[in-house]
């Protein structure tokens, strides 16, 4: 059974009105750069962090990791409890849970309190998926189309300047006053959500399917933990973990079967309007962030085969750029999506960075080619993660409309690992590592792509609303 109708997005909500509408999404806008900051300021400050706190950067990236798998939980889980829950408050408490470990983070004596401080942030991850619930439930078609392209921006950084801010900082007073900084911040954003979200009442009715919701956590835990430890640890252990989150997954399946109340509807799992979406995710993340976050960036800095640029200089003429594409060309896809169709718009922006990537994979020796391309890909980027997001919301089940974002946020993190871990060996593969390494992990990635374009091919609609093609 393929085809599942939803509820239409509300079209009468008080929050309708232009003013309400633009209010709501400033509101919303502002926790995904609350949520953003939280991700992306602490990196510049990490070697200040292990010599103030008198430990080693790989302590420090330990305290990175553990805020990306429990982000991913949480979104999850905070996702899939919103359905029996006041989604306003819990959008508050989830940001006033990250301003407490900010400040813990900030205040820190040893690197233990300090991990503490950043498993606590990961709250903030949560954020987004809910988000995503309050605009679909709250907008008409076209206006979710809009919040949804500035969200997406939002969340995909802030033209750098977060980096830039969070280097400043740390130069000149420490990393402390960077956590400071992010719990400002916050403190500022649950001011705004509490004072123009709307109260949304629980859309489920029974209880929270928690043995569920366990099995589904567990299962996506340890698959991540396998990918992402696959450089670092033996392959018995990887498999282990991998397999074992395999296992999860069934045995989530077989008790989503017999519950009365499941997380995800049986029907709806089997359909074309759940695995397909996830699949696409996990494989667009896979190509397109390994390429601007880690292929590019590394192979730019290599004095021996590459450009021999220092980080700065790298994040300048590479990620900046593609930062600013997204922020303009994101809220462009949002308004333009819900008329030409979310799934063609995410086929066509795929299908164009295929041949993005060939052109970077054999032009890699040329400067001005590579920062060309690189910032095409960003038009990739923003022209995929938007309809990603909006398809995650549209299609969603009725009976937990915000279950499927939540994964979907799960499926960028396991992506993003799965696209690292597989550049890295890649790129090392050929000893000594040369420029044919690299030039292979970014025709690796073009096959990522193409491997997300067939998998948006399944990916099925439902009835139709006034004003958005699916």
């Amino acid at each position: 059974m393929d085809q599942i109708t939803s509820p239409p997005a509300a079209t009468t909500s008080p929050v309708s009105e232009n003013r309400g509408s633009a209010a709501l999404i400033a509101a919303l806008v502002l926790a995904a750069v609350a949520c953003q900051l939280c991700i992306s300021m602490p990196t510049p400050a990490l070697p200040d962090i292990a010599t103030r706190l008198h430990t080693t950067t790989g302590t420090i990236g330990l305290a990175q990791a553990l805020f990306f798998l429990a982000g991913g939980l949480l979104s999850v889980i905070m996702a899939a409890y919103s359905d029996h829950a006041n989604t306003r408050k819990l959008m508050a408490a989830s940001m006033v849970t990250a301003v407490v470990g900010a400040l813990l983070a900030a205040a820190a004596p040893t690197v233990a309190v300090f991990i503490v401080g950043r498993v606590m942030q990961s709250t903030s991850a949560a954020v987004f998926p809910l988000a995503l619930r309050v605009m679909r439930q709250t907008l008409a078609p076209r206006q979710f189309g809009k919040a949804m392209g500035l969200i997406t921006a939002a969340n995909g950084g802030i033209v750098g300047l977060d980096g830039l801010l969070s280097g400043w900082l740390t130069d000149h007073y420490g990393f402390r006053f960077v956590f400071v900084a992010m719990a400002v911040f916050g403190v500022v954003t649950v001011v705004v959500l509490l004072r123009w979200l709307p109260e949304l009442q629980p859309s489920a009715s029974g209880k929270l399917d928690w043995p569920g919701l366990l099995l589904l956590s567990l299962g996506l835990a340890f698959v991540e933990l396998g990918i992402g430890s696959a450089s670092t640890s033996p392959f018995g252990v990887v498999a282990g973990m991998i397999v074992a989150g395999i296992l999860l997954f069934v045995a989530f399946v077989v008790v989503e079967k017999r519950r009365p109340n499941p997380l995800i509807p049986t029907v709806y799992l089997r359909s074309r309007q759940a695995w397909p979406v996830l699949l696409t995710s996990t494989f667009v993340t896979a190509g397109i962030l390994s390429t601007i976050n880690f292929i590019v960036p590394v192979f730019s800095q290599n004095a021996t085969i590459g450009f021999g640029m220092t980080a700065t200089v790298s994040a300048l003429v590479f990620i900046v750029p593609v930062c600013l594409v997204n922020v303009g060309f994101a809220p462009v896809i949002g308004a333009i999506a819900p008329r030409i169709g979310w799934r063609r718009m995410l086929r066509f922006s795929m299908a164009g960075t295929v041949p993005v990537l060939a052109v970077l994979a054999l032009g890699l020796r040329t400067e001005w080619l590579v920062i060309t391309m690189v910032t095409l890909v960003g038009f990739g980027l923003a022209g995929a993660m938007t309809p990603l997001n909006g398809l995650s919301a549209i299609l969603a089940a009725p009976e937990s409309p915000s279950v499927l974002p939540g994964i979907n946020s799960a499926a960028y993190g396991l992506g993003s690992s799965l696209g690292f871990v597989l550049a890295a060996q890649v790129a090392s593969a050929i000893q000594p590592v040369s420029v044919d390494g690299y030039r292979n992990a970014i025709w690796l990635a073009a096959g990522l792509i193409a491997a997300g374009f067939i998998s948006s091919m399944l990916i099925s609609g439902r009835n139709q609303h006034a004003g958005e093609q699916i």
